[in-house]
């Protein structure tokens, strides 16, 4: 039967009392969780139950399955995404990518890099107070972190901007967009990003390589040069499970 009104789900209660357990290092060096059956009789629950709050678990990224073996704690590290350090004009002023602030010592692939001129989306070009139709260039990436699929970036710069410069190359250089643009007299001074979770649209499990119905961070970020110009719009899609998003505001 249902749940009363505000009682949880019990496969929530169970995913939390797991969580709990896999942060308070139970598990031991193995890292390997006792088998759903183990499971179903120490929470008195169906195995659908148990099923449900280990899909919980994984979807975070916490767990993860191998065939034959049973379920183990993930080996994954989150990607720690600290966006004010990330980025600072100290970080791509000085021709240093954005991803070392969030990656340390892992190995970086952008992937399946696109680059295209296009005229201007109607969407984008409101954020950018431009005209439909303006030529804008439009720079689409997949980027993998030790071998696993994080995030998928889709950025636009003005080609009044961009024209002449790397950006509008596979390679866009040391410091990346950002650095290009400040060359061209049109560096970044102020950042606005907007962050919502939600599930993943059928073709994003496919290019993240999710599971149906794994969550996803949706983050847009406008950078505005001096006069208030909007010189980019990026358009980012993380899968939630790999990524811990860190604010520091100063006092």
């Amino acid at each position: 039967m249902p749940p009363k009104s505000g009682e949880p789900h019990k496969y929530r209660g169970i995913a939390g009392d797991l969580r709990d357990r896999i942060n308070a290092g139970e598990f031991g060096e193995k890292r390997k969780l006792p088998s759903e059956r183990d499971l179903r009789d120490h929470y008195s629950v169906s195995q659908m139950t148990v099923r449900q709050a280990l899909g919980v678990l994984r979807d975070e990224g916490l767990i993860e399955a191998r065939v034959g073996s049973g379920w183990f704690v993930a080996e994954w590290r989150p990607i720690v995404r600290n966006a004010l350090k990330r980025l600072s004009g100290t970080q791509w002023g000085e021709g240093k990518s954005m991803w070392d602030v969030d990656i340390d010592d892992r190995r970086l692939e952008a992937a399946g890099v696109e680059i295209e001129l296009i005229d201007a989306p109607a969407d984008v070009a409101r954020a950018m107070d431009l005209d439909v139709g303006d030529l804008v260039w439009k720079r689409n990436r997949r980027y993998v972190v030790d071998g696993e699929v994080v995030m998928r970036a889709t950025s636009y710069i003005p080609d009044d901007l961009a024209r002449g410069t790397r950006i509008t190359q596979i390679d866009s250089g040391p410091g990346g967009t950002y650095a290009r643009l400040r060359e061209a007299g049109h560096g970044p001074v102020q950042f606005r990003e907007s962050l919502r979770c939600r599930l993943a649209t059928p073709a994003e499990v496919d290019d993240l390589q999710l599971s149906a119905g794994a969550p996803v961070v949706e983050q847009h970020r406008s950078a505005m040069r001096a006069d208030g110009r909007v010189v980019e719009i990026n358009r980012m899609v993380l899968d939630a499970s790999r990524f811990l998003l860190v604010y520091d505001f100063p006092a």
